[in-house]
Order: C-alpha cells, then structure tokens, then sequence
C-alpha cells in the first residue's frame, strides 16, 4: 500500500485524531473505507479523489448559505468580499 497524506483519507483521519483518540480515527477511517469500497463495486466505477473534491465544494457552497440564511434570520446582511450586499 502507497501512503501519501494528500488524500482525503489521510485529512480525514487527521482531523478525527486531533478531537478523539488515534484508535477512533483508524476505526473510523476503516469505516469509511469500507463504505467507499461498497459503493465502487456496487456502482462499478473506480476510485477517484475528485469525487471528494466536487462533494467539498458542494458542501461549502451549502454551509456557505446556510450561514446567510442565518444571518438574515437575526437581522444582519452580509457582504462577501468584493460585492455589494447580498440577501439570500
């Protein structure tokens, strides 16, 4: 097996360890293995890390407006960096 800490398996297991035990983290990461490896052979299609990357983006972009439906609630307006002012 290849090991390379750009992957993200390896931020993943890092960013458990930081909160919880190294046994957690390997336990969760085996979990998270396993699901990748369901999925593959159910949908048959290979392993690729831009799937993570795509699924990051879409994440963000969705806590990015959860975060201005937020605001809004309480009464502020944010502006994001170099715009006018957004209502979402």
């Amino acid at each position: 097996m290849v090991r390379s800490k750009d992957t993200y398996l390896s931020k993943f297991y890092w960013k458990l360890k930081v909160r919880s035990s190294s046994k957690k983290a390997i336990i969760a990461v085996a979990r998270k293995m396993l699901v990748i490896i369901y999925f593959m052979l159910k949908n048959n299609v290979p392993y690729s890390e831009e799937h993570f990357e795509d699924a990051k983006q879409k994440y963000e972009e969705s806590r990015k407006k959860k975060l201005f439906a937020e605001a809004n609630k309480l009464g502020f307006y944010l502006t994001p960096l170099g715009a006018t002012a957004q209502k979402i």
